[in-house]
């Protein structure tokens, strides 16, 4: 009953925030460039990368890294034969949001079922290879925050904080203006989630953007690859 209740409350989430957009546009017959179906695509698209990172690795480095670093229990990962980084990363699959996220497929099946499917196979694979950097960009955030538990064995706050403003990515960034705008778009580039993914289905992406997509994801992965180095290197057993 759990399971299907959790399942069930996911859903009903989902529903709520479609029907959330449909009270929007019977007031408006768009949201800055973004029409109706332009809208559920963004938000069809932030859902399945939302559930992927769920499923795999956002619990793990945010959650529960912190938790073996406060036992000591990283201690008996890092004398295992396996990358710890990747052991740290997909040590637990969440079945509930697996199951959780094959509605969400679905809704973005019906979604590309509205647009008419009037892509090519050249936007279809670049939205793709979007949504991959898109969770690669995702992953490198999220170890930087867990790095942070290297010193302050907790990085609980810091996820919650993060996992909040993830959800901005939901909607068009076109609701936003001057600093926020900025924010959202250069400093803390939620535009990658789902905006540009999109955009890129939709033909509205211009090549200077895709190019500024794959360059800061590289950015921020080379980044959180070399502070969590530094943090291993700092690293004190607290069964030692």
């Amino acid at each position: 009953p759990h399971f299907f209740t959790m399942i069930g409350g996911k859903v009903i989430r989902l529903g709520l925030l479609f029907f959330f957009f449909q009270a929007i546009f019977l007031r408006v017959d768009r949201i800055g460039q973004w029409t109706y179906d332009q809208v559920l695509l963004l938000f069809a698209t932030f859902h399945v990368v939302d559930y992927i990172i769920s499923i795999t690795f956002q619990r793990n480095l945010a959650f529960q890294l912190p938790r073996l670093i406060q036992t000591g229990e990283l201690d008996s990962r890092m004398v295992l034969p396996v990358n710890l980084l990747f052991l740290v990363s997909l040590e637990r699959v969440d079945l509930i949001d697996f199951f959780s996220f094959l509605p969400s497929l679905g809704f973005l099946g019906y979604v590309l079922y509205r647009l008419q499917f009037a892509f090519s196979c050249t936007q279809a694979v670049l939205y793709v290879a979007l949504l991959v950097n898109a969770l690669v960009f995702l992953y490198a955030v999220v170890l930087i925050i867990a790095t942070v538990s290297f010193w302050t064995t907790q990085s609980y706050g810091l996820a919650r904080i993060f996992d909040n403003l993830l959800k901005i990515g939901r909607y068009p960034l076109d609701i936003f203006e001057g600093f926020l705008r900025v924010v959202f778009i250069y400093f803390l580039p939620l535009v990658l989630i789902a905006q540009i993914p999109s955009q890129a289905l939709l033909r509205t992406l211009s090549p200077q953007y895709v190019l500024f997509a794959f360059g800061v994801t590289g950015v921020f992965l080379t980044f959180a690859l070399g502070f969590w180095k530094i943090g291993l290197k700092n690293y004190l057993s607290a069964s030692t």
